[in-house]
C-alpha cells in the first residue's frame, strides 16, 4: 500500500470520528425531546487491501447508526397509555359529578330537603298560621331551585364530556394524518437502502403515543416501513392514507362516532373517548336517572296526599306540586305519540317503558326497569288509547303508520326536574287538614306529610332521605374507583416508562464520555495526516 493509503485512514478516522461526535451531540440534544430513542454510531473497518506482505486495512467506516428500541417494550407502552387514558378520562368525569351531590363541602339537597320537612312540621304544630304556611312555600321552593341546579349541573358534565369528544376526534384525525404523512417520508428515506429513518420512526412513534392516549388502536408495520393502525375492523392509517372519523349527538341524547357511514363505538375499548363515552352513559343511567326518579317519587308521593288534605278555603283534591308530566320519544317514521297523559297517579310505577311494534298491527309494551311485558301482543289501531301502569297513550298513523321494529319510549322521569314546580299559590292553599269542619286547627294531613317523608317509599324502596344517601354513596364509589383504578394504571405505566428509559434514554454521563472518547479518535485521526505529510515531505526532498 502507497504512503498515501495513509492519507485515506486518516481521513476515515477523522470522518468515522466525525458522524459518531454529530450522534453523541445529537443525543445530548434530544436528552428531554418526548420520544427521542437514544442512537450509536457503530464503527465498522474497512474492507482491507492486499499487499505483497498481506492483507492491511484501509481504516474505518461508520457501518449504521443503531437506534436503541424494543419493539415489544414499546407496543405494551401503547397499550398501557391506551389503558391509562381510559381511566383518567373517566376519574376526571366522575370527580365533577361527586362535586354535585358533595353534602360536605356546603349543605345541598339533604340539606334542603330537611328544611323543607321541618317546615311541615312548623305546620303542624300551628296549622291555623299562615306565616308557618309561607315559610313551608319558601322552603318548597328553595327544594325546587336546589334540584334544578343539581340537574343542571350534571347535565352541563354531560355536555362538556360532548365537547370534549369531539375536540379528541379532531385530534385523532390530525394525527393520523401526520402519521400516514410520516410513512410516506419514511419509506421515501428507507427505500433501496440499508440505512434506517431512525428520527422519522421517532417521529412517528411520539405521534402514536399521542393518539393511544385518545383511542385504543392496534398497529402493525409492513416490509417498506410503514404502519397501519387499526381500530376494530377499521383502519385509520393505511399507508400514506388516513381516514377521518366523526361524532354526533343524536335526539335521544346517546352519541355517535362514525367512520363513513359506519357507527364505530362498540369498536372504541381504550383511550380518552373510551372513557369520555362511559362516564356519559354511566351519569345519564346512574346518578341523574337516580336523582330524577328521587324527584319524580317526592312530586307523585307528596300529591297524593296533598289531595286528601283541606286547605283554609275547605277545598280538597289539589296537588301541592305541578303535575308530573309523560316525556317520549319517537322511534319510528310512520307513527307518532299524539297524546300522552297520567290517568292514575296512584298506579303510576315511575319506570320506563317502550310500546314495541312486532309489525304493522301488533304492538307489546315493556317495562324497561324490570324487563318485563306489562301489555302483551295487542292489535294495533290508529288512534286509539294504549293504556298501562297508569299511562294513557294515543299513537297515530303519521306517514305510512308503524313497521316491525319500531318503537317509542315513555318515562315520566325525563322532565321530572325540568318540571318540577309549586302547583299552589298562597299559604291558604295548603292542604294541613283532613276534615273540612275542623278548620283551621286540625293538623292531621300535616302530620300525614312528615310520616310520608320520613317512611319508605314502594317507588324507590327506601325514605327520601335514605334513596338520596344511595345516590351520593354511588357517585361517591365511582369516583373513588375510577381514582384507584388511574392510580393502578398510572404505576404500570410509569414502570414501562422507566424500562423505554433504560433502554431508549440518554444517558448523560455515557454521552460526555463519548464526547472525549470521539474527539480524542478525531485528533488522533488528525495527527496521523500530519505525521504523514512530514513523511512525504521527506521523501520528496530525498
Amino acid at each position: 500500500m502507497a504512503i498515501f493509503g495513509l492519507f485515506d485512514i486518516g481521513k476515515s478516522a477523522i470522518f468515522a470520528s466525525r458522524a459518531a461526535l454529530d450522534v453523541t451531540a445529537n443525543n445530548i440534544a434530544n436528552i428531554n425531546t418526548p420520544g427521542f430513542s437514544r442512537k450509536e454510531a457503530i464503527l465498522d473497518i474497512q474492507t482491507p487491501v492486499r499487499t505483497r506482505t498481506g492483507f492491511i486495512g484501509r481504516g474505518v467506516t461508520v457501518g449504521q447508526i443503531r437506534r436503541h428500541y424494543d419493539n415489544l417494550l414499546q407496543s405494551q407502552l401503547l397499550l398501557q397509555q391506551q389503558n391509562f387514558a381510559r381511566s383518567n378520562s373517566l376519574g376526571d368525569v366522575f370527580r365533577q359529578v361527586e362535586e354535585v351531590f358533595n353534602e360536605q363541602q356546603y349543605p345541598k339537597f339533604s340539606a334542603s330537603f330537611n328544611e323543607y320537612i321541618n317546615a311541615w312540621q312548623e305546620v303542624s304544630n300551628n296549622p291555623e298560621a299562615l306565616s308557618q304556611r309561607s315559610v313551608l312555600l319558601q322552603r318548597a321552593r328553595g327544594l325546587i331551585s336546589m334540584a334544578k341546579d343539581m340537574e343542571r349541573s350534571l347535565r352541563e358534565t354531560v355536555k362538556q364530556t360532548d365537547s370534549e369528544i369531539e375536540d379528541s376526534i379532531g385530534r385523532v384525525n390530525s394525527i393520523t394524518g401526520k402519521i400516514a404523512s410520516m410513512n410516506g417520508m419514511i419509506t421515501e428515506v428507507e427505500a433501496g437502502s440499508s440505512y434506517e429513518a431512525s428520527d422519522l420512526r421517532d417521529k412517528r412513534d411520539n405521534l402514536m403515543g399521542q393518539l393511544s392516549e385518545l383511542i385504543g388502536f392496534k398497529s402493525f408495520e409492513d416490509d417498506s416501513g410503514r404502519v397501519t393502525i387499526v381500530m376494530g375492523s377499521k383502519n385509520l392509517v393505511e399507508g400514506e392514507r388516513s381516514f377521518t372519523l366523526a361524532s354526533s349527538v343524536n335526539p335521544d341524547n346517546t352519541i355517535d362516532i362514525t367512520a363513513g357511514n359506519d357507527r364505530i363505538n362498540d369498536y372504541i375499548s381504550r383511550g380518552a373517548i373510551s372513557g369520555l363515552l362511559a362516564s356519559r352513559e354511566e351519569i345519564q343511567e346512574g346518578p341523574l336517572k337516580n336523582f330524577r326518579s328521587l324527584v319524580a317519587s317526592i312530586v307523585k308521593e307528596t300529591n297524593l296526599q296533598h289531595r286528601q288534605g283541606y286547605d283554609l278555603g275547605g277545598s280538597t283534591d289539589s296537588d301541592f306540586f305541578a303535575p308530573l308530566q309523560l316525556f317520549t320519544r319517537d322511534y319510528s317514521d310512520g307513527a307518532a305519540v299524539t297524546s300522552k297523559t297520567v290517568s292514575d297517579l296512584n298506579q303510576l310505577t315511575l319506570h320506563e317503558y317502550e310500546i314495541r311494534f312486532s309489525d304493522s298491527s301488533t304492538y307489546s309494551v315493556v317495562d324497561l326497569a324490570t324487563d318485563t311485558t306489562v301489555v302483551p301482543p295487542t292489535t294495533y289501531t290508529s288512534g286509539n288509547t294504549i293504556a298501562f301502569d297508569g299511562i294513557e297513550i294515543v299513537i297515530t298513523d303519521d306517514a305510512g303508520g308503524p313497521q316491525g321494529g319500531d318503537k317509542f319510549l315513555v318515562t315520566p322521569l325525563e322532565l321530572s326536574i325540568e318540571n318540577f314546580a309549586l302547583n299552589i299559590s298562597s299559604a291558604e292553599d295548603v292542604a294541613a287538614s283532613t276534615d273540612a269542619n275542623t278548620l283551621p286547627g286540625d293538623n292531621r294531613n300535616a302530620l300525614a306529610m312528615i310520616d310520608l317523608y320520613q317512611g319508605d317509599v314502594s317507588d324507590i324502596g327506601n325514605s327520601f332521605n335514605g334513596y338520596y344517601r344511595t345516590i351520593v354513596t354511588l357517585t361517591g364509589t365511582m369516583s373513588s374507583t375510577a381514582q384507584d383504578s388511574t392510580d393502578f394504571e398510572q404505576s404500570l405505566l410509569n414502570e414501562l416508562n422507566m424500562r423505554r428509559e433504560s433502554v431508549s434514554g440518554v444517558n448523560l454521563d455515557e454521552e460526555a464520555a463519548n464526547l472525549i472518547r470521539y474527539q480524542k479518535a478525531f485528533e488522533a485521526g488528525a495527527k496521523l495526516i500530519k505525521v504523514t505529510d512530514e513523511l512525504l515531505e521527506v521523501i520528496l526532498n530525498l
